[in-house]
C-alpha cells in the first residue's frame, strides 16, 4: 500500500457543490483514500476567497463558458468562501482525509492576471479564459512583485488548508513571453541558465524554499523535472509520459506521485480509457533504480472539468474507474480482472447514491480506443478551441 493515495478535483473550469465535494469524500474514505487533492485556481475561474486581494475574488467570474462546442451564455463562477473551504478541511479530516490545495503557476494564472497584469512580462491586460487550452499569459519571474504576491496568497492557502503538502503546479507554461521579455533575458544570464525549463526551476524553487520554511512539502507537476536544476525537496506529480527527466529526477533523489493520463485521468470516454486499463495500471516507471522505486509516494487518479459540467457526469466518469484507481494505490490490483468486476458490481451496490456508468461501458476493446479519440475531438473542439490547446 502506497503512503499517498490521491484523487484530484477540478473546481476551476466548472465548480461543484460542497455537498457533492462531501459526496465524493465519502466515496474516498470507503475506497482507502487518504489525500484530496483540489484543484482550485486557473485561467477560467480563481475560486479561493482571497482576503489579501480582495479584487481577486472578482475572478472567481468569467462572463461565459465556450468549453469546445458548448457555449454557455451569462456570467459563470463564485469563490469557494473561507467558511466552506475549512468545513470541506473537517469533514476530510473526520474520515482520515487531507486536503493538497493546488495554487497553479507560472502557467494556468489568466485569472490571477486579469486581476494583476502587472505581473506578467509586458503588463498588458489579460482576460479570464472562458474556454479550455494551453495560454502564453504566464506570470514574469523576474519581477520581484510576482513572488510577493504570490507568497502572500500562499500565506492565506497555509491558514485554510493545514495539511503537510500543497501543490503549486508548473505544468503547461509556454515561454513565449519570457523569450521577448528584457528582463527576464537578464535574470537568466545573471542566473546562469540557458533552457527556459531551468529558468522556471528559479522560480519553483524559491517557492519550494519558502514553503520548506513553513515546514510544508511542496508538490509540482512533472513538466518542471525537464530542467535539471528541479529542487529536490520538490515531489514531482507524474502526468507526461515517456517522459525520461522524470526518471532522472527520481533516481537522482527525488520523489514522486504517480499519475499517468493514459491511466488515471478519468475524464476521457471510457472507450478512450477504459475500467480493465484502469486496472491495469503498474505504480512505476520504466528506468527507476531499486532506490528510485521506493521514491514512489502515491498514486492519483484525476478528474479535470473542462466538459463536465453536472454532477452526474462528473460521477458517472469516476465511478467505476476510481476503484481501479484506488486498487493501484493499495497494491491491490493483482487478482484476475474478472475477480475484480465481480468486486466493482458489489460495490456499485453499496453504493446507490453515486450515478456509475452503465456496466456495458466500463471495459473496451483495444479496437475502440482510435474511434473514441475521434468522436472526443469532435465533440469537444472546435477548429479554434483545437489550436487554442496545442498553441
Amino acid at each position: 500500500m502506497f503512503a499517498y493515495r490521491s484523487f484530484l478535483l477540478d473546481s476551476a473550469r466548472h465548480m461543484q457543490s460542497v455537498e457533492e465535494i462531501k459526496k465524493l469524500i465519502d466515496a474516498l474514505a470507503l475506497l482507502g483514500f487518504n489525500k484530496f487533492h483540489w484543484h482550485l485556481t486557473d485561467d477560467q475561474g480563481w475560486r479561493f476567497e482571497c482576503a489579501c486581494y480582495p479584487a481577486l475574488n472578482g475572478a472567481a467570474v468569467r462572463p461565459f463558458s465556450d468549453f469546445g462546442k458548448t457555449c454557455r451564455e451569462g456570467p459563470y463562477g463564485r469563490v469557494y468562501t473561507k467558511e466552506e473551504m475549512r468545513e470541506i478541511v473537517a469533514y476530510c479530516a473526520e474520515r482520515n482525509i487531507d486536503v493538497v490545495p493546488e495554487f497553479d503557476m507560472p502557467g494556468h494564472t489568466g485569472a490571477l492576471l486579469s486581476v494583476f497584469p502587472e505581473l506578467s512580462c509586458g503588463g498588458a491586460p489579460v482576460k479570464i479564459k472562458t474556454h479550455q487550452g494551453i495560454f502564453k499569459d504566464v506570470l514574469c519571474p523576474a519581477k520581484e512583485k510576482t513572488f510577493e504576491v504570490v507568497t502572500r496568497i500562499l500565506d492565506e492557502f497555509l491558514e485554510v488548508f493545514p495539511g503537510e503538502y500543497i501543490h503549486v503546479g508548473g505544468d503547461e507554461t509556454p515561454p513565449d513571453h519570457w523569450k521577448a521579455c528584457p528582463d527576464c533575458r537578464k535574470k537568466m544570464k545573471e542566473c546562469g541558465v540557458r533552457s527556459f525549463a531551468e529558468y522556471q526551476n528559479l522560480f519553483m524553487n524559491r517557492i519550494v524554499e519558502y514553503l520548506a520554511q513553513k515546514n510544508r512539502r511542496c508538490i509540482v507537476w512533472n513538466d518542471t523535472a525537464k530542467g535539471k536544476n528541479l529542487d529536490k525537496r520538490a515531489i514531482i506529480q507524474y502526468w507526461k509520459e515517456h517522459h525520461r527527466a522524470s526518471v532522472r529526477f527520481i533516481n537522482a533523489g527525488g520523489s514522486a506521485i504517480l499519475s499517468p493520463f493514459s491511466y488515471c485521468y478519468l475524464d476521457y470516454d471510457y472507450s478512450i480509457t477504459p475500467l480493465n486499463r484502469v486496472y491495469a495500471l503498474k505504480p512505476t516507471l520504466p528506468g527507476l533504480t531499486a532506490e528510485g522505486r521506493k521514491r514512489i509516494l502515491g498514486v492519483e487518479g484525476t478528474l479535470w472539468t473542462e466538459y463536465v459540467e453536472d454532477d452526474e457526469t462528473l460521477e458517472r466518469l469516476v465511478f467505476p474507474r476510481l476503484i481501479a484507481v484506488a486498487k493501484a494505490a493499495c497494491g491491490e490490483n493483482g487478482r484476475p480482472y474478472p475477480e475484480f468486476l465481480e468486486e466493482v458490481r458489489s460495490l456499485a451496490q453499496k453504493m446507490p447514491a453515486f450515478a456509475f456508468a452503465d456496466e456495458k461501458e466500463w471495459t473496451q476493446p483495444r479496437a475502440a480506443v482510435l474511434p473514441g479519440w475521434v468522436r472526443f475531438l469532435k465533440s469537444h473542439f472546435t477548429k479554434k478551441s483545437f489550436q487554442d490547446l496545442v498553441s
